[in-house]
């Protein structure tokens, strides 16, 4: 190359690594910032269709480079920058012409019309995406021998953006902050023009102020714009925006973050009765609704005394207190303050809250503390901004009672909007953290609502069985009492054994509040007629939850968890999905039973999950492996090829899965999922991405590090298996800053070796099989794409342990593939 071609051509430098750090940046902050963004307006198992979205775009951008780079390589400093421009383009445009689509959450499964615009949805989210991976993509082809340098930015990118985008989320609303990305594009544009200066200022001066002006007016419309707020009309706060446009409610304020969005609205058309029965002569008082993401949390009573929340003492929630004195309260998950109401009408000693959201404690003890009749500023109730999962493995206090609030509220119903959620309080571990905090004369309490068939309820009862059953406990059914009235029903765990006393004083409270007994040791006769008649089998007296109460003590659980229409199954540290009542055995059931209308009694998160992995894997191999396989005709079909397949392949599959795993088991042990979230994956992304950047100084040939990497990693993981969980308890008790590093530690020789596949992949095709490499990008892009659901999937049927293993093993094939092929694919 003459010195007057080296002057036009792309230079390799800083700025380079700079513009595609900024890229990596901009793609996981926008991929978070839609899934905050889509947690507000739609639901939150539609944000998870941005993860299976997002790999999609790289996947397909593999496709385009297999099939254009070599057009685009002879003129790399007109296309990669105009590729930039479209890439801070697509942004807005794409996000706001997808908001405007009218899509019905309800009829997604049910109509035609409704799957196409989700379809076009998905098209439309997916385009930055595109855009963003090619100017990556492209940059890794061209720049071959910088690979693991490159590489490494996109890496640390990727997890650097991770932490700058939980920081925006504080400050910024969410519908807005897809919109302010375009600044961060922006930058990478610049620092990409900078990098070749003499190429851009010279002879393609027009074209360089062609894309700054277009940059600069793009980016101005973007920032300050704030688009209109289009809520789900079945959410609660798409029902408030409507009665605040008819003048019927009030919003009193908007408080963005990381964990929810915060509304708080008042209304005189809306009250929360609290599952109070019909016999109370009490109004319920006058409140605020409190609303995380648009759903109903809560309920925050705008009281001046304790008189005036009298509507409590006929609540299922108030049973435990009546049988109690002078409780020591421990309530978790309270958001409102409506059970401290509660804990103080029947003279508890102390009350402590513990809740997850500090910015809901700060409104409640600063904007909204003389409206709540200052309840959290009393003197007897102390509020603690931790997990409450957490909360129970560092505390040493025990209570009278322990009241799980935080899932109280209307069953999950027919849409199983929760299902996807991780609960690590509501396993069977969980509850045994529980029991440990309980005196002796302990109880532990959880309300939900009735449904039909009946399932949450079910699976609280059977919950508590088996964590009593795992605390040692002998004949469990001594322990357990339920209760119910047309609305809801109260499930209680007693840490001793019930007396014949409680009893009566139980069969007293449920008379007293025309309740129904659903269990109490020695139940049988009158108690099993019905007040708040509710399905039970066909013939009998008693409801289903009696039933199923039942054949649960009576040691035919796993029959019927088998038989039962929905999962009921409790939940565990390994499968911590609470909310997740879907069987796939009982599909055939449902479309007998229901006929046309039986995608309506399933639930919704799950086959909405479901229809993700075949949507996203359909339109995966139609946009990336089948043009892939076309173009490969002209490539030979050898060994090369085949290792290409599995190498990649394995990686992306083995990567995503395990990447997905360690998020959800630290959840756990940094007490919140965005912390998770942020160190986690941070540390995954910026370690793999030092492992890359270290291929470099590392004097082994590409086949032997790979197979180096394989062994270290599959003994790493090995080891992790054995012992994280006992590695991690050292440091449970510990503030968030330290568990935060010990996540980073943790994480870092596993993370380190996952980054050296790649970079020896791609070296090896450079030096074999230059063609293969966007093939293989594609590769790696539709095994990602396919292993984001999957990997869900798969922890929520098998676990977590077993979706470790499968991501083990997919690294195996790798290792195997690296040592058969060696001699003839490898130099």
């Amino acid at each position: 190359m003459n010195s007057a071609d080296k002057r036009r051509s792309f230079q390799f430098n800083r700025y380079t690594l700079l513009s595609i750090f900024l890229v990596s940046v901009t793609l996981v902050g926008l991929q978070l910032f839609l899934m905050r963004a889509l947690s507000v307006v739609r639901y939150h198992h539609f944000s998870y269709l941005v993860i299976s979205t997002a790999l999609l775009g790289f996947g397909v951008s593999g496709t385009f480079l297999a099939f254009f780079y070599e057009r685009m390589k002879s003129r790399f400093a007109f296309w990669v920058p105009l590729f930039y421009l479209v890439f801070l383009i697509s942004i807005p445009v794409s996000y706001l012409a997808a908001q405007s689509l009218p899509i019905d959450t309800r009829y997604v499964l049910f109509s035609a019309r409704q799957q196409l615009l989700m379809l076009l949805y998905n098209l439309l989210i997916l385009l930055p995406f595109f855009f963003g991976a090619v100017i990556v993509g492209a940059a890794i082809s061209y720049f071959r021998k910088e690979v693991s340098t490159l590489y490494a930015a996109d890496l640390l990118g990727s997890g650097i953006g991770g932490m700058l985008a939980v920081l925006a989320m504080f400050f910024i609303p969410a519908i807005a902050l897809p919109l302010k990305l375009a600044l961060t594009v922006l930058i990478g544009l610049l620092c990409l023009i900078f990098s070749s200066p003499v190429s851009f200022f010279g002879e393609r001066k027009p074209f360089t102020f062609f894309l700054l002006g277009a940059g600069i007016i793009v980016t101005g419309i973007s920032v300050f714009l704030h688009p209109l707020e289009t809520v789900d009309q079945y959410k609660a706060l798409a029902n408030f925006q409507r009665l605040e446009a008819q003048g019927d409610a009030t919003p009193l304020i908007q408080e963005p973050g990381p964990r929810a969005r915060i509304d708080v609205y008042q209304s005189e058309r809306v009250h929360q009765t609290l599952f109070a029965g019909l016999q109370s002569q009490a109004m319920p008082p006058a409140q605020f609704s409190l609303l995380m993401d648009g759903g109903m949390a809560g309920t925050i009573f705008t009281v001046d005394s304790l008189d005036e929340t009298a509507i409590l003492d006929y609540t299922p929630q108030s049973v435990p207190y009546r049988l109690t004195e002078n409780p020591k309260v421990l309530l978790l998950g309270e958001v409102g303050g409506t059970n401290a109401w509660l804990a103080r009408r029947f003279g508890a000693e102390s009350i402590t809250v513990v809740q997850t959201n500090p910015q809901l404690t700060n409104l409640m003890k600063n904007e909204f503390a003389g409206e709540s009749g200052r309840i959290y500023l009393k003197g007897n109730v102390t509020v603690i901004n931790e997990d409450p999962r957490l909360f129970l493995e560092q505390t040493e206090e025990q209570y009278d009672i322990i009241q799980i609030a935080g899932v109280e509220g209307m069953s999950a119903g027919v849409s199983g909007l929760q299902s996807l959620h991780e609960n690590y309080l509501l396993t069977v571990e969980g509850i045994a953290q529980c029991i440990k905090r309980l005196t002796p004369d302990g109880l532990l309490s959880i309300t939900r609502g009735i449904q039909s068939p009946p399932r949450d309820n079910i699976k609280i009862f059977a919950t508590f069985y088996e964590s009593l059953e795992s605390s040692g406990v002998e004949s469990p059914e001594y322990h357990m009492l339920q209760s119910r009235n047309y609305l809801a029903a109260n499930t209680i765990l007693a840490k001793s054994r019930i007396s014949t006393e409680q009893i009566t004083a139980f069969r007293a409270v449920c008379d007293s509040l025309i309740m129904d007994a659903g269990w109490f040791p020695g139940i049988s006769g009158a108690a099993l007629e019905q007040r708040n008649k509710i399905a039970g089998p066909e013939g009998e007296s008693y409801s289903y939850l009696h039933h199923a109460a039942g054949r649960i003590i009576a040691g035919n659980a796993k029959q019927f968890y088998q038989n039962w229409a929905y999962n009921v199954r409790p939940a565990t540290d390994e499968q911590p999905y609470f909310f997740n009542f879907f069987k796939w055995s009982s599909v055939d059931q449902f479309m007998e039973t229901y006929g046309r209308q039986w995608l309506q009694r399933l639930e919704l998160g799950y086959a909405v999950l479901v229809i993700t992995l075949i949507e996203v894997s359909l339109i995966a191999f139609v946009l990336i492996l089948l043009p892939l396989f076309f173009r490969n005709r002209s490539l030979p079909l050898n060994r090369t090829s085949g290792w290409t397949l599995l190498h990649f392949a394995g990686i992306g599959f083995g990567f995503m899965f395990l990447e997905m795993v360690y998020i959800q088991r630290f959840t756990k042990f940094m007490g919140d999922p965005i912390y998770s979230v942020a160190a986690a994956l941070t540390a995954i992304l910026v370690f793999a991405g030092l492992g890359s950047a270290s291929q470099r100084r590392i004097n082994m040939p590409a086949a032997r590090r790979i197979q180096a990497a394989g062994i270290g990693l599959l003994a790493i993981a090995g080891l992790y298996l054995l012992g994280l969980d006992s590695f991690l308890n050292l440091f449970i008790g510990f503030g968030t800053a330290v568990r935060f590093l010990v996540t980073f530690i943790a994480l870092f020789p596993l993370a380190f070796c996952m980054g050296w596949f790649f970079p020896a992949g791609i070296e090896i095709l450079e030096n074999r099989s230059e063609p293969l490499i966007p093939w293989a990008w594609g590769i790696n892009g539709f095994a990602s794409v396919v292993a984001a659901p999957l990997g869900v999937m798969l922890s929520m049927e098998f676990g977590f342990t077993v979706t470790m293993g499968i991501a083990l093993g997919c690294y195996g094939i790798v290792v195997v593939a690296s040592i058969f092929w060696n001699k003839s694919c490898y130099l």
